[in-house]
C-alpha cells in the first residue's frame, strides 16, 4: 500500500485543480482545448454544377454538429450535421450566412459561430474570337481568359492545331484565382489556322467549356522563288518561267529581281534570259500578295497574285489590271540559297502543251542523268489523241544551274532534238520546272528526282508487295472537236501484285469527271497494272475500251506517286499522290489550306487562289479567294462560307467529300441535282505535297458556281483545285 499512497494523493490533487478551474471558468489542462471554426474562405461554386465543401473546428469534443443559425446557403445547397455543405446552386449571388458548431462536451457542450460566404458564379464560359494576326518569324503571343464557373482554369487544345512554332500555355497565378492561356512562341508556317480550345475549371466535378478561336499567320517573301506558269493571251497559250529573288523587306513590303524565260503567245513568241525588275506587297492581315514585275526589254508589267507558303508551294495567278485578256496560274516555289551541279540520278516527268498546230499535248516520261550528264529515257505522248508509246529518249544534255538556278535541257528520240530551259524548283534540287524554247511547239515541264519504294528492290514499285496502298487521281485535258475543259479525280487501290483491287466491294478505281460542266462518276470494279525497273505503268482497267489496252501510263516519281498521262482523245495529264488516312471522316478535312487552280487548259478556265480553312468541330468550308480569267480582270478577295460533308458511301474508304453552298443540297443527301449542284468534289491525299494542320492536302474538281443569292449553278469550265499548306 505503500506504493499507492502517493498516487492517491497526486489523483486527489488533480480533482481539486479541475474543480477550481471549472469554478473559475478556466480550461482543464487535460480536458478539451477551445471549440473554434477553422477561418477559411469557402469555394466558389457554379450554377446548376455540384458543390462540395467541408466546414472545419478545432478544439473541443468531437464530434461536432453543425448548423446555419442566421443568413441562408445559396439556393440547392444544405449543410449536414457533420458539417457538408452539398448539392447543386440554383441561383447566382453571393450568399452570407453563420455557420454554427457544436461540440460533444457534458454536461455544457461548447459552441462557436462564424459569419461565412458563398459565391456562385455563372456556368463557366469562354469566348469565342479571331486573335491578333501573326507574321512567320516574328515572336507572338495572345491570351485567352475563361470567365464565371470556378477558378483556377486549365486550358488545351481540343480540336484542330496551333500554327507551327505557337504553344498553349495555362498560366498558374500566385495565391489561386482566375487565370487565363497564353499562346506564344515564333510562327514559321503561313495560314489560316482554326482551332478548339477547351477551358475546365476546378469546380468539385470540373465543369468544362469549348470555343472556336482562329489565328491568321502572313507569310513573307525572303530569297529566291521560281515561278512556272501557263496562260493565255487573247486565247493564245503561253508558258513562262522565272527565278526571282525578293529583298528588302519591310514589312511585307520590298523589291524584285529575276530573270524571265517565255514561249508564246503565238508559236515564234519566244523570250530568253530577260531581266525582271519590281517589287511586292504581302498582307499582314490575311496570305494573299502581290507581285509586280517589269520585263527589260519590252517594258511589259507582270502582276502575279498569289497565296503565300512557307513550308510548300505558293499558288499563284497572273491578272493585268489594265488587260483582261491575259490571265493565267501556276505556282511560285522556294529555291536553295545556292545552286550546285544537278545529281546523277534518274528522273521522272509531267508534260503538257500545245503542238505547232495549237492542239492539246502531254507527255510522261524518265530520264536517267548519269556522271558526264549525258541523258537517255524514255516517254510516252498524247498528240491530240495520237498516241506514241515508250519513245526511246536516246541522249540528252544538261548544264549546271547558274546563279539564279537557271540552265538548259534537251531531250533527243527519234523525231529529234527539243530544247528546254528549266529552273531549280526546291531547296533540295531534286525539282526542276522547264519549258520548251522550240518555236515549232509550247509546253511546260515538271520534273522530279525518282525515289525508291522503302523495302523495294529492282527498281521503282507503285506498291510494295504484300500491301494494300492507295492513291488519289487528278487529270484534267480536253474533248471533242470543239475542245471543252475535262476535270477527273478520283483514288485507285492496289494489292502490291499486279491488281487494282478491293477486298470491301467497292471499286478500285472510282473518279468523278466532269466534261464541259457534265458530271458523271466513272469507277471499274478492277483493273491491272504492269511496271518495269523504270517506273513506268501501264494500267488497264476492267470493262474499259482504251486505244492499245492502256487506258492510262503512269511514271513513278516514289511510292503511290507518279505523272500520268491518258491514251484517249481527251489528251489527259496529272499526276497520282499518295493517299494516307482511311478510314476517313470529318476529322480529316479539318486544317488550314492555301489553295489554286492548276494546269488551265483552256482559256475559258477561271483561274483561281484561295485561303480555305474547315474549323473544328467540323462541317464548315470557309473561303477567301480571288479570281482572273475570261470572264475580266481580277476580283478582289471575297468569302463564302458554305458546308461540306462526308460521302457515306464512298468517303470513308476513299476520302471523297463534297463542298456545298448550303445544307440542302449535295452534301446531305448525295443525290446529284443539275439546278444545284455541289460547288466541289475533294479528295483528300497524304503525303509530304500539301502538308497541313490536318497533316493531309486536298484535290478538288469544280463543278458549281456560286451565284449572288448562295445557290449554285453548272460550271461548263472544270478545272483542278489543289488545296495544301
Amino acid at each position: 500500500m505503500k506504493g499507492l499512497k502517493p498516487f492517491l494523493s497526486l489523483a486527489s490533487g488533480f480533482l481539486a485543480l479541475a474543480i477550481m478551474a471549472g469554478c473559475a471558468g478556466s480550461v482543464p489542462q487535460n480536458g478539451p482545448g477551445a471549440l473554434n471554426i477553422a477561418q477559411f474562405t469557402l469555394a466558389d461554386g457554379a450554377l446548376n454544377v455540384q458543390y462540395r465543401q467541408l466546414l472545419v473546428a478545432t478544439g473541443g469534443r468531437v464530434p461536432y454538429t453543425w448548423s446555419i443559425s442566421q443568413g441562408s446557403l445559396p439556393p440547392g445547397l444544405t449543410v449536414s450535421s457533420d458539417g457538408i455543405i452539398s448539392g447543386s446552386p440554383t441561383m447566382t449571388g453571393t450568399f452570407n450566412f453563420t455557420a454554427t458548431v457544436t461540440d460533444s462536451q457534458t454536461p455544457t457542450a461548447a459552441v462557436d459561430s462564424a459569419p461565412l460566404s458563398i459565391t456562385v458564379n455563372p456556368d463557366l464560359t469562354l469566348s469565342s474570337s479571331t486573335l491578333p494576326n501573326a507574321v512567320v518569324g516574328s515572336a507572338y503571343s495572345a491570351t485567352i481568359t475563361a470567365s464565371n464557373g470556378v477558378a483556377p482554369y486549365n486550358y488545351v487544345i481540343a480540336f484542330g492545331s496551333l500554327p507551327d512554332g505557337l504553344t498553349l500555355t495555362t498560366t498558374q497565378p500566385m495565391g489561386g484565382g482566375a487565370n487565363s492561356a497564353t499562346i506564344g512562341g515564333t510562327p514559321t508556317a503561313a495560314g489560316v489556322f482554326s482551332f478548339t480550345v477547351q477551358v475546365t475549371d476546378s469546380a468539385f466535378v470540373p465543369e468544362s467549356y469549348t470555343a472556336a478561336f482562329t489565328i491568321t499567320v502572313a507569310g513573307r517573301l525572303q530569297g529566291g522563288y521560281t515561278v512556272s506558269l501557263n496562260g493565255f493571251d487573247s486565247g493564245q497559250p503561253f508558258y513562262l518561267l522565272t527565278s526571282l529573288t525578293a529583298s528588302n523587306d519591310m514589312m511585307g513590303n520590298g523589291t524584285i529581281t529575276g530573270v524571265l524565260d517565255q514561249n508564246g503567245p503565238g508559236a515564234s513568241n519566244i523570250a530568253s534570259d530577260v531581266a525582271l525588275t519590281g517589287t511586292y506587297s504581302i498582307s499582314s492581315s490575311s496570305n494573299f500578295g502581290t507581285i509586280v514585275v517589269q520585263r527589260a526589254d519590252t517594258g511589259q508589267y507582270y502582276q502575279f497574285e498569289l497565296v503565300l507558303s512557307t513550308v510548300g508551294d505558293s499558288r499563284l495567278i497572273m491578272v493585268d489590271p489594265n488587260n483582261a485578256n491575259i490571265y493565267g496560274s501556276g505556282l511560285l516555289k522556294k529555291q536553295p540559297t545556292a545552286f550546285s551541279s544537278l545529281n546523277a540520278a534518274g528522273y521522272a516527268f509531267g508534260l503538257f502543251g500545245n503542238d505547232p498546230g495549237g492542239n492539246r499535248y502531254a507527255a510522261a516520261g524518265t530520264f536517267t542523268i548519269n556522271s558526264s550528264f549525258a541523258i537517255a529515257g524514255e516517254e510516252d505522248t498524247n498528240d491530240n489523241g495520237t498516241v506514241a508509246s515508250q519513245v526511246q529518249i536516246t541522249g540528252g544534255t544538261v548544264t549546271t544551274p547558274d546563279s539564279t538556278g537557271r540552265g538548259t535541257l534537251t531531250l533527243t528520240t527519234a523525231s529529234g532534238t527539243t530544247n528546254y530551259v528549266y529552273y531549280v524548283a526546291n531547296a533540295s534540287e531534286t525539282e526542276l520546272v522547264a519549258i520548251q524554247t522550240d518555236a515549232s511547239a509550247q509546253s511546260i515541264v515538271d520534273v522530279v528526282q525518282q525515289g525508291l519504294a522503302a523495302g523495294g528492290t529492282g527498281g521503282l514499285v507503285l506498291c510494295k508487295q504484300g500491301s494494300t496502298c492507295q492513291s488519289v487521281v487528278a487529270l484534267n485535258g480536253v474533248s471533242g472537236g470543239t475542245p471543252v475543259p475535262v476535270g477527273v479525280v478520283g483514288a485507285a487501290t492496289f494489292d502490291g501484285s499486279g491488281n487494282i483491287a478491293r477486298t470491301d466491294g467497292l471499286p478500285a478505281y472510282f473518279t468523278d469527271q466532269s466534261v464541259g460542266g457534265t458530271f458523271s462518276q466513272v469507277s471499274y470494279t478492277s483493273g491491272t497494272y504492269s511496271s518495269d525497273s523504270s517506273g513506268r505503268i501501264t494500267v488497264n482497267l476492267q470493262g474499259a475500251s482504251c486505244p492499245q489496252s492502256v487506258c492510262q501510263v503512269w511514271y513513278l516519281v516514289g511510292p503511290g506517286q507518279a505523272f500520268a498521262v491518258g491514251t484517249d482523245a481527251m489528251v489527259m495529264s496529272g499526276t497520282l499522290q499518295p493517299q494516307t488516312g482511311a478510314p476517313f471522316g470529318a476529322p480529316s478535312i479539318l486544317g488550314s489550306y492555301l489553295a489554286g487552280t492548276i494546269t488551265p487548259v483552256l482559256s475559258s478556265v477561271t483561274n483561281e487562289i484561295d485561303v480555305a480553312s474547315t474549323p473544328p468541330p467540323g462541317g464548315i468550308f470557309a473561303l477567301q479567294y480571288e479570281t482572273g480569267g475570261s470572264a475580266g480582270a481580277l476580283t478582289q478577295p471575297a468569302s463564302f462560307s458554305g458546308t461540306y460533308g462526308l460521302d457515306p458511301t464512298y468517303g470513308a474508304p476513299l476520302g471523297r467529300f463534297a463542298v456545298c453552298a448550303s445544307n440542302a443540297d449535295y452534301c446531305t443527301s448525295f443525290m446529284y441535282d443539275a439546278n444545284n449542284p455541289p460547288l466541289s468534289i475533294v479528295y483528300v491525299f497524304g503525303g509530304s505535297a500539301g502538308a497541313t494542320g490536318a497533316k493531309t492536302g486536298l484535290f478538288g474538281l469544280n463543278l458549281g458556281v456560286l451565284q449572288m443569292d448562295g445557290s449554285a449553278i453548272v460550271d461548263p469550265n472544270p478545272r483542278l483545285t489543289l488545296y495544301g499548306r
